[in-house]
């Protein structure tokens, strides 16, 4: 009888430890969504203001030719990153980009890794990525000069709507 007891108790145990583990993998699954969900809806906020810029016949190089910015890289190559290049690929600024990823898309610049070292003689380092405040400190360390993010860019853009 006292046996019995012993492995009930047992499995009420392993039933609400079972249980505290799942729920503690729910909400933490349940969280990165909600950070997904919240990344991808900055993301469609910022192309909304970008196309906004874009049907009115402002370029965002606009203002990197107002920076004399002769030559920007692109951090983060992924879809918004991927845009920017096409944007710039067709004005005078010269172009390269910055990924972890090995890129073996047929860009036609300079890719480097993050940890590479001065990226050359670039005037301007465009951080695509949602993540700017945690990719800015590690960059500032490798490199002097101006870091923006792309939201940053696009809202200092904005200004010629006025």
């Amino acid at each position: 009888m006292r046996s019995d007891k012993m492995i009930m108790g047992r499995k009420l145990i392993f039933f609400v430890l079972g249980m505290s583990a799942t729920r503690h993998f729910l909400n933490k699954i349940m969280k990165e969504k909600d950070r997904k969900i919240e990344r991808q809806n900055a993301d469609i906020e910022m192309l909304e203001r970008w196309m906004t810029l874009r049907d009115k016949g402002i370029a965002i190089d606009r203002y990197l030719q107002d920076l004399n910015c002769r030559k920007v890289a692109i951090y983060g190559l992924a879809m918004l990153g991927n845009h920017l290049y096409e944007e710039l690929k067709k004005t005078n600024i010269e172009i390269a980009g910055i990924d972890r990823a090995d890129i073996y898309d047929n860009y036609q610049m300079p890719i480097y890794k993050p940890d590479d070292v001065g990226y050359g003689d670039i005037d301007l380092i465009i951080v695509t990525s949602y993540s700017y405040e945690k990719i800015y400190p590690s960059l500032r360390k490798l490199y002097k000069g101006k870091i923006m993010s792309l939201r940053q860019l696009i809202s200092e853009s904005e200004r010629y709507l006025y």
